[in-house]
């Protein structure tokens, strides 16, 4: 954390420097740039994704693959404290929906009752956000400024889904195929969970604003959220299902490696 905020430190006095020999600088005349506290309302479409931090399982019994990206949403609601001219504290309020892909095949060939043998996982998740980080920008070039932003989200899990794709050996060892595609990924499990409740994200993000008129400013920026705390999914606690809508069982080794739920996230949005 700290060097990536002597990284945008730097980014925004060289922002400052390059631009101070091409050109002089312009004092905004507006007053939406100079108000300590700013507040603001974005969209993003984003590009999410879930990636295993290992290649298998802490057990070695399965390898995890991540088979794709899902195009998603985020909208919130922003607010700014200027504690100094370029340097802000940031908070607010978002939703952040996305999804991804994975597949988890077991790495034994031997048949083992009620043992999945290869699950491919369709995920679409939400959370309920607050970040909170800091804010530097440059001084207005042409009435431009340029910012860089870095910070921590904290996510509350509203919803979770997803279709998934199972080979399985049943209570006779006999291979057995489902696909299903559930409204809500419940648990199985008195204590665990399907999906982290609670998910901790590391933001870093670069844009440009613009002073519209002087209550309003426009805003773009493209982020990088990289959740890292804890595991966003447990599938060794999901209720699953075969074609017929009844619950099988499957033992407990069925598991995923240590998988963390990111995106990139194009804002669009203004100040007021």
């Amino acid at each position: 954390m700290r060097k990536i905020l002597l990284l945008l430190s730097s980014f925004v006095t060289l922002a400052n420097a390059s631009f101070a020999q091409d050109a002089p600088m312009q004092s905004s005349s507006y007053g939406i740039d100079t108000k300590k506290l700013r507040f603001g309302a974005y969209v993003a479409p984003t590009m999410s994704w879930m990636r295993a931090t290992s290649k298998t399982d802490d057990n070695k019994n399965y390898n995890i693959t991540n088979d794709g990206t899902k195009v998603g949403f985020t909208y919130g609601l922003m607010a700014e404290y200027y504690f100094q001219d370029n340097y802000a504290i940031v908070t607010g309020l978002q939703m952040n929906s996305g999804g991804g892909k994975l597949t988890m095949e077991r790495v034994s060939s031997v048949g083992e009752a009620n043992t999945v043998q290869k699950g491919v996982f369709q995920y679409n998740i939400s959370y309920l956000e607050i970040p909170v980080g800091i804010k530097l920008r440059t001084d207005p070039i042409s009435n431009f400024r340029l910012f860089g932003q870095v910070g921590l989200t904290l996510g509350i899990n509203v919803a979770k889904k997803a279709s998934y794709d199972l080979n399985y050996y049943d209570s006779d060892t006999k291979i057995q195929s489902i696909s299903q595609s559930k409204d809500k990924l419940t648990t199985s499990s008195t204590f665990g969970t399907a999906v982290a409740p609670v998910m901790l994200s590391m933001n870093i993000g670069l844009g440009a604003e613009y002073p519209l008129t002087d209550k309003l400013a426009g805003y773009i920026g493209i982020f990088f959220n990289n959740g890292f705390l804890p595991d966003a999914t447990s599938p060794q606690n999901y209720e699953l299902y075969d074609n017929a809508n009844n619950k099988i069982k499957v033992n407990s080794t069925f598991k995923d490696g240590n998988v963390r739920f990111n995106n990139f996230a194009l804002r669009l949005g203004v100040f007021f």
